[in-house]
């Protein structure tokens, strides 16, 4: 058999897709006083809890850009008003920002200027972001004494939320301050209550104190859905995807060329995360040349049931199934891993679901079309997921 880099899909669980997307652009250089690694970490997890995408390191962002990630970093997000309502002179309701403004500053977590206005397009200070941030954890000014903006800044740093942001309170924010000062809020600790203030985007602390992004990741992960040739992957899922998270294989990509390998391959299997708007688009055609090949890694298969088969002494629970590769797919199969003498190959059922999909009670049985997602290790293949096709 032909040996194919489209063979074995580089998933191993959630943990693959922070180490493809890891590959995004060189980090070294923005590194200041983190190690790329966390540096890399950190970008990965503002970007899964949909607070914000870092796609210029050094450009400044706005006033109202950054009031739409206070919002996307707070418990507002899940239900945004449908009608935005001008309420600075300068911010029209068409302004794209208009409702996390309104948020914002009703919440006080950002404030306005003299005669109405509020500046969205001018770039938002250290200053602003200090208040914001402690605002958000429960501060209020009666928390401070003297010159506000000194004893602000003096809690800031008590709480560790300038960890490596070298800024003064006048100074301009650009993205990769705003991704540390982002991180930083969600380990920080709200003034009255216990745990950390990122729980309420359902993020946890590894034991070394950091936010665990493999665990934002599995939170509420959705799927499989088979979306196939013809269909819309972004209509598939209940969110907007304007600014959605989009991998492809495991490898950080867009909606158009997950349109493009949907088509290709005839189909797409996808799964979705609502909170972090993360769309993980998976087909049989499209796969980068440097995608890793070895075991622990991920397979779609389609083709037909041929037989399901149970344990002698439990004829009421399915063990492996064997099926008939579509030809069209057939280069798509690891190529260490052999058919049978009838050209099918043997997959594994290890997990009560499957199990019960492949039983007499469930919905698959011998001559169905099936797309499963496989994990293969020495040689063998693993059902992790079956669709009906």
């Amino acid at each position: 058999m032909k040996k194919s880099h489209h063979a074995c899909r580089y998933v191993c669980g959630s943990l693959a897709v922070v180490t493809a997307a890891a590959s995004w652009t060189p980090l070294t250089v923005y590194a200041a006083n983190a190690s790329s690694s966390n540096f890399d970490m950190r970008q990965q997890v503002v970007s899964l809890t949909g607070i914000m995408d870092v796609t210029s390191f050094r450009e400044e962002v706005t006033r109202g850009d950054f009031a739409r990630m206070l919002v996307n970093a707070s418990s507002y997000r899940e239900n945004l008003p449908t009608v935005a309502v001008s309420v600075f002179a300068d911010v029209p309701a068409t302004n794209p920002n208009a409702i996390y403004i309104r948020i914002a500053a009703s919440q006080g977590w950002m404030t306005g200027y003299l005669g109405g206005l509020f500046k969205p397009d001018e770039s938002v200070s250290y200053k602003d972001a200090v208040k914001a941030m402690l605002t958000m954890l429960g501060y209020t000014d009666d928390d401070f004494v003297g010159d506000l903006s000194t004893s602000r800044l003096s809690k800031f740093n008590d709480l560790e939320l300038n960890e490596n942001v070298n800024r003064s309170l006048e100074d301009k924010l650009n993205q990769t301050d705003c991704m540390n000062l982002f991180y930083n809020l969600l380990k920080a600790n709200p003034k009255d209550e216990t745990g950390i203030y990122g729980a309420i985007l359902d993020c946890e602390l590894t034991s070394d104190g950091e936010i665990n992004p493999i665990g934002i990741l599995e939170d509420e992960r959705k799927g499989p859905i088979l979306v196939r040739s013809g269909f819309s992957v972004a209509e598939s899922v209940p969110f907007d995807t304007d600014d959605a998270n989009v991998f492809l294989n495991g490898t950080a990509s867009s909606l158009e060329e997950v349109k493009t390998a949907q088509q290709n391959a005839g189909f797409a299997v996808v799964y979705y995360n609502v909170k972090s708007k993360t769309i993980w688009a998976y087909t049989t055609t499209d796969w980068d040349e440097d995608d890793y090949v070895g075991n622990n890694t991920y397979v779609l298969i389609k083709g037909e049931i041929k037989n399901i088969y149970y344990q002698s002494t439990d004829v009421m629970t399915p063990t492996s199934i064997r099926i008939e590769v579509d030809s069209q797919n057939t280069d798509d199969i690891y190529e260490s891993v052999e058919p049978d003498s009838d050209g099918y190959y043997t997959i594994t059922l290890d997990s009560a679901e499957l199990q019960y999909m492949f039983s007499i009670y469930g919905v698959l049985e011998v001559g169905d079309e099936v797309v499963l997602v496989c994990n293969y290790d020495n040689g063998s293949f693993t059902a992790v997921d079956a669709i009906e096709y």
